[in-house]
């Protein structure tokens, strides 16, 4: 018979084994499955932010009341921020940029989804679809997500624990369980099912929080074992909670005082330490539940069959070959050869295509705004140094990155916020004007960058690495040598000469530097 003081023990020790990559999980899983619509906004408030509620003075203050609640978390992180320089004054309404009216209309409307959804209706339909029509499409949507995203996660999530719990580097990529396996629909029927099964028992006195508690294991079953049908999980989980329901409701209001405990620490105790050990308490509790099943044989505990989650503390990860659901062979996204090395000519060849590319897609953006051509840049010839400055050091100082696209696309997010930001200031400090400013986007940094282009640039970056660059070095290798020497001579020559004259007469005026 288990015990609460040795389930939060065992809990205690997985959690000490892998403290840092268990924290960062659940961080992570806690803000993608905690996403709910905000319920004191109102239409007229959802969709223009800047106005009061027509619907009188009470849903006004309603409104008000919820800014004011959450005053204190928002200044904290407007102090942080502020005291680096980046700009996140929430009382202000962004001005430039895409993600500015992202983030204005998801502080308008208190929804990720609907914040989305009203940016594209202002960009590509003008506003003209009525508030009816987004709020019902928006309510599908997030019950789509729900089903067939939240649910999976989730899933991942308690696959995550139950390995967690025993392998001291579990990593973090075994939240995506499901699609390692190719058990997603599987697991959307299970989960499904039991959210149904629990909506009809709302509707009793009582029986929505009994069948809280008996179907609480279906989530760690369909984790051991996704090919289990929907019923068997339910009914699994009924069996196995038989007796328990009552202490699984002790075990929970046992973390009560670690909760009293939060409110002095600004909710930093639930993220660092308080969410992660109940998570494992949890998967600890279903392990003791599954024994202890075993143990009095009950109907279809067979199902149970992963024994590798029987093993005692073991030092390193789950032998994912060794499941008895081979995992789904990997998929080769990118199939040009993007660990190659660059020649000094392909380099330089490079260099010029991606500053070329950077003029031209920086003169189209002038053009189709304000339809008229703006020679952007410092200099005066069609290239943006920039861009190919960004491009080739991509390539050359983060090629032990290129294996691991998550790292390569964080890593050239800073790269080239560290290029971007230095010559703003090299600009400003010795030129006096500015090229360009942010002052008005979603979070900058003294208008130097802003986050919005760090995303570009981070995804024009991994493009260039796993594609762009790998196909144009293909082409640049079929240039006969001595011509390609010549074509990099001369292709130097002009742009050197472009900079001597640029560093005494720079390109300047109206849509170059016009910034105030």
């Amino acid at each position: 018979m288990w015990n609460r003081k040795d389930l939060k023990h065992h809990a205690k020790g997985a959690l000490k084994r892998n403290y840092l990559g268990i924290v960062i999980t659940c961080m992570l899983v806690s803000i993608a499955l905690g996403y709910a619509v905000s319920p004191v906004k109102s239409a007229e408030q959802m969709f223009h932010p800047n106005s009061r509620p027509s619907a009188g003075a009470s849903a006004a203050k309603t409104v008000d009341n919820a800014r004011q609640e959450s005053t204190s978390n928002t200044e904290i992180v407007d102090s942080f921020l502020g005291g680096m320089g980046i700009e996140n004054d929430t009382a202000k309404r962004w001005t430039g940029g895409v993600l500015s009216q992202f983030a204005n209309n998801t502080q308008g409307a208190g929804s990720v989804i609907y914040g989305i959804m009203n940016t594209i209706n202002q960009i590509v339909f003008s506003d003209r679809i009525s508030p009816g029509i987004i709020i019902g499409a928006g309510a599908l949507i997030s019950f789509l997500i729900f089903i067939f995203l939240k649910n999976v996660l989730q899933i991942g999530f308690c696959r995550y624990l139950l390995e967690a719990r025993i392998y001291s580097r579990t990593r973090l990529n075994r939240i995506l369980f499901p699609w390692h396996i190719k058990r997603c629909f599987s697991i959307v029927k299970i989960m499904f099912v039991k959210w149904l099964f629990q909506l009809f028992w709302t509707f009793t006195i009582v029986g929505g929080l009994i069948k809280t508690y008996s179907y609480r294991l279906v989530p760690f079953i369909a984790a051991e074992n996704p090919d289990i049908s929907p019923r068997e999980a339910i009914s699994l989980s009924r069996e196995m909670m038989k007796g328990n329901k009552w202490r699984a409701f002790v075990l929970d209001i046992s973390f009560l005082p670690w909760s009293l405990l939060n409110m002095l620490t600004f909710n930093l105790l639930e993220i660092l330490f308080i969410q992660p050990y109940k998570k494992l308490t949890d998967a600890e509790f279903y392990m003791a539940l599954r024994a202890q099943a075993k143990a009095g044989c009950v109907s279809g505990v067979d199902r149970l069959c992963d024994v590798l989650l029987d093993k005692e503390e073991q030092i390193g990860e789950y032998p994912v070959n060794d499941y008895f659901i081979p995992p789904a062979p990997a998929r080769h996204w990118a199939r040009a050869d993007y660990n190659r090395s660059y020649s000094v000519s392909s380099l330089i060849l490079i260099f010029f295509a991606f500053s070329f590319v950077g003029w031209v897609w920086e003169v189209s953006l002038h053009l189709f705004k304000d339809g008229v051509f703006v020679n952007r840049g410092v200099s005066f010839g069609p290239w943006l140094p920039i861009y190919g400055t960004g491009g080739v050091l991509v390539l050359i100082l983060l090629k032990k990155f290129r294996s691991k696209p998550v790292l390569m696309f964080a890593a050239t997010m800073v790269l080239c916020g560290v290029v971007e930001y230095a010559t703003s200031w090299y600009l400003e400090f010795s030129k006096g004007m500015k090229w360009w400013d942010y002052s008005g986007y979603f979070l900058n940094l003294n208008g130097r960058i802003c986050l919005e282009g760090l995303l570009v640039f981070a995804l024009g970056g991994c493009a260039a690495v796993y594609l762009i660059a790998p196909a144009l070095d293909g082409l640049f290798q079929k240039i006969p040598q001595r011509q390609k020497r010549t074509i990099c001579t001369v292709l130097l020559a002009l742009f050197c000469a472009d900079q001597v004259y640029s560093h005494f007469n720079p390109n300047s005026g109206k849509g170059i530097t016009d910034y105030q």
